[in-house]
């Protein structure tokens, strides 16, 4: 409660009530800001592991490969549980906090660690509590705003977001530029960044809660999240977001064949990823208020219609920097229309004593198909050509968007409202 006062009084001097007048809270802004300091200490860490663990610490390519795993996979299964506790208890804020902070000191323990086993239960530590705090936080998000501006608060927060993890690779480079080698001082101003987010969730973010945390026939139990699945609307939002994403080819895929056709330099790669995640910061807010205007199923699917266009620049026959700057601006413009959006349309759906697992839900079943998707290129990647592939995917990616369409054109327009 005495947190929740204190995030009151910072909105009103810091003077956020103006930007409320304008349809978005300054808990969004904060909730924002929180995620900007996190992910630039996130990206920082992802930014140099590999020099890290490969030049520096000398590990195989092998425990590199395992650690990198665990640190894009784990976070998945810790999603529901957050987002349960969150709806279980009713303080989003505690939860998510709770998730921030677990991060922030395995980022620490970063300094005191050096063996590959080590480095991975760090790692494994670190997007544990990732998986805690992300539906908590977007069910703060949701609840934060009316309904019919879900979709421009979703915008605000992931530009946010993507502003850190567009700084994160830069802050990593100037700070080895000036002490070459020093991946210590990397993990201290990165777990510097952390503990910024984690105060500015702490004192500037309050918890709105919801009426039906007190209410016993809202009690949130194991039983009543295992019904939420059968809810006709978020079962098909699940499986449209989840056909789509088996037809998703990652990023990294896709760099790594643009670097494997082109011969670029390998030193250049992680600019890519930097600017993909600016045209996503600038495509975030706009794609945001289009979907609350003329429809989020609309804009949740031409969004995937930017990635399919990402696979054509990339089989096309054109020049390396059309090549390049088109898949990097058309990624964060598909990033732009579906991140945001999608939780827009699960918000939208939800029960709001059930949001946080919910949202959990729908994250973690999208996250389980890319990383089957993933695993389904990289085999295919070995036995057949990449253009092969690439067209395969491009028509998996069709066929998923003609069932995508199908699927939610069976929702009611209430939820899209």
């Amino acid at each position: 409660m005495l947190q929740n006062d204190l995030a009151r009084r910072a909105d009103a001097v810091l003077g956020l009530k103006a930007l409320a007048r304008l349809g978005v809270p300054g808990n969004i802004w904060f909730l924002g800001l929180t995620s900007l300091l996190t992910d630039i200490s996130s990206e920082m860490v992802v930014s140099i592991l590999p020099a890290y663990l490969v030049l520096q610490l000398g590990l195989t390519p092998l425990v590199f490969g395992a650690i990198d795993g665990i640190y894009q996979g784990v976070s998945g299964l810790t999603r529901i549980a957050g987002g349960f506790l969150g709806d279980r208890a009713g303080r989003y804020k505690g939860v998510a906090l709770f998730g921030y902070a677990a991060s922030a000191m395995c980022k620490g323990l970063l300094l005191f660690v050096s063996s590959g086993f080590a480095i991975a239960g760090v790692i494994l530590g670190d997007r544990i509590g990732k998986g805690i705090r992300t539906a908590p936080r977007d069910a703060l998000i949701a609840l934060s705003v009316k309904r019919s501006d879900l979709g421009t608060a979703f915008g605000v927060h992931r530009a946010l977001d993507a502003i850190g993890a567009t700084l994160g690779p830069f802050v990593a480079f100037a700070v080895l530029a000036l002490a070459p080698r020093a991946f210590d001082a990397v993990f201290v101003v990165s777990l510097a960044f952390a503990l910024m987010g984690i105060l500015a969730l702490l004192l500037f973010v309050h918890d709105p809660g919801h009426g039906d945390r007190l209410d016993p026939e809202r009690r949130v139990s194991i039983a009543t999240a295992l019904h939420l699945v059968r809810s006709p609307p978020l079962r098909r939002l699940i499986v449209a977001s989840a056909a789509l994403s088996l037809g998703t080819i990652s990023d990294g895929f896709l760099y790594l064949i643009l670097h494997r056709n082109l011969q670029f330099d390998a030193a250049a790669m992680p600019l890519l990823f930097a600017g993909t995640a600016a045209c996503y910061f600038l495509a975030a807010v706009p794609f945001g208020l289009a979907a609350d205007r003329f429809g989020r199923r609309s804009v949740f699917l031409a969004g995937y219609g930017l990635l399919l266009l990402s696979y054509g620049l990339v089989l096309a026959p054109l020049s390396a920097a059309v090549q390049v700057c088109g898949v990097v601006i058309l990624l964060g413009a598909y990033y732009g229309a579906t991140d945001g959006v999608v939780a827009a349309l699960a918000s939208s759906v939800l029960p709001v004593h059930l949001r946080g697992t919910g949202l959990s839900t729908v994250t973690t079943m999208t996250g389980a198909a890319r990383a089957i998707s993933s695993v389904m290129f990289g085999y295919l990647w070995t036995v057949w050509t990449t253009r092969a592939v690439m067209q395969l995917f491009a028509v998996a990616l069709m066929a998923a968007m003609v069932v995508a369409a199908g699927v939610l054109a069976r929702s009611t327009e209430g939820g899209e409202s």
